[in-house]
């Protein structure tokens, strides 16, 4: 590789395995763009060692979702962008040692047979480079920039990146309630490993579910509906014994009442579970799965089916059961399962 010395620079110029003559000329413009001392932060698609410059531009050119490239002239370490400069999240930082050029001023016929490639934009193309070979192949390059609701990649870390076999770090955005380590794995695959769950309510978590009380008066089936269709989760479902002494402790004595402050069982209030017997009488089922009710805790003299009128399951302040009208207004619990490391 030839260096050139313009003023104050060194030039890193054509491959000898390029034709030269015609190479410089087209090598200027992206040249003149260079900013010395400068690194972006923030969007990186894959990282290099061993790397000439001109290689490390050759690797964005050749992958679709790359725009920008850092590199460390000391340690020929090549950084290959999904961002520039300009781009919301991103950090443009003085850092002695780095260059950072974009790609718009560079030449497409670096790339080779890849410059008219079909490549997909989590795909790099790969050939045989500085040879006459027009065969190209399309490999995963990366998982794609992260979309999930509420998650925030403004204070990834300085090796984050979106790569194969690469890992991010995230946070929830403000507003949100996070749950889960943060951490973001690109499998082989393409797809992203997810260890981070964001919501923008306070749900509260129990073994790998998680728990919100809603305490608008609805009857029934609308308090079915506006779990499953608002929040993608489910009226509560109650599996143990210890799940709903957990479900009394923090949510009915905190927003309704207990025996202590109530004064009777009914006096205080209650509020549906996902449990019913709609569709036939006397086999209680869990609506979130359509599994039999196995585990129960039904107050005295329940379920009763009272005026055969009382299909669905509501929680009383002590933690027992019973059957009610389903059309009668009472608050509920919405229960989802909490999926991390997927």
């Amino acid at each position: 590789m030839m260096l050139i010395h313009g003023p104050g620079r060194i030039f890193f110029l054509c491959s000898s395995l390029l034709m030269t003559s015609e190479c410089s000329e087209s090598l200027l413009p992206g040249f003149s763009q260079i900013q010395y001392g400068h690194r972006l932060d923030g969007s990186m698609v894959n990282s290099f060692p061993e790397f000439s410059f001109i290689d490390c531009v050759i690797e964005c050119l050749v992958t679709p979702r790359c725009i920008s490239v850092n590199y460390c002239t000391g340690a020929k370490f090549c950084e290959i962008n999904y961002g520039d400069k300009v781009a919301p999240g991103t950090k443009f930082l003085d850092i002695s040692g780095w260059i950072y050029s974009d790609m718009t001023q560079w030449p497409k016929e670096l790339a080779g047979a890849c410059g008219s490639s079909s490549c997909n934009m989590n795909e790099t193309c790969k050939h045989k480079r500085y040879t006459e070979d027009k065969t190209v192949d399309c490999v995963l390059s990366d998982c794609g920039i992260p979309v999930k609701r509420g998650l925030d990649l403004s204070e990834a870390e300085r090796e984050d990146a979106i790569g194969i076999h690469r890992r991010i770090h995230a946070s929830c955005s403000d507003g949100y309630f996070q749950f889960g380590s943060g951490r973001l794995i690109c499998q082989s695959n393409g797809e992203w490993k997810y260890n981070i769950h964001c919501e923008d309510r306070e749900w509260l978590q129990y073994s790998n579910h998680i728990y919100y009380h809603f305490t608008e008066a609805v009857s029934w089936d609308t308090a079915k509906e506006y779990c499953e269709t608002l929040y993608d989760a489910y009226l509560v479902t109650i599996d143990t014994a210890l799940e709903n002494d957990w479900l009394v402790k923090t949510f009915v004595e905190r927003d309704i009442g207990s025996k202590e402050t109530c004064d009777s069982l009914f006096s205080c209030g209650s509020l549906w579970t996902g449990g019913t017997d709609q569709a036939e009488e006397g086999n209680f089922i869990w609506t979130g799965s359509n599994a039999t009710v196995e585990f129960v805790n039904w107050a005295p003299n329940n379920p009763n089916n009272n005026r055969d009128n009382e299909h669905c399951i509501r929680l009383l302040i002590d933690g027992t059961w019973s059957d009610y009208v389903c059309s009668d207004q009472l608050s509920f619990i919405c229960e989802k399962t909490l999926v991390l490391n997927k």
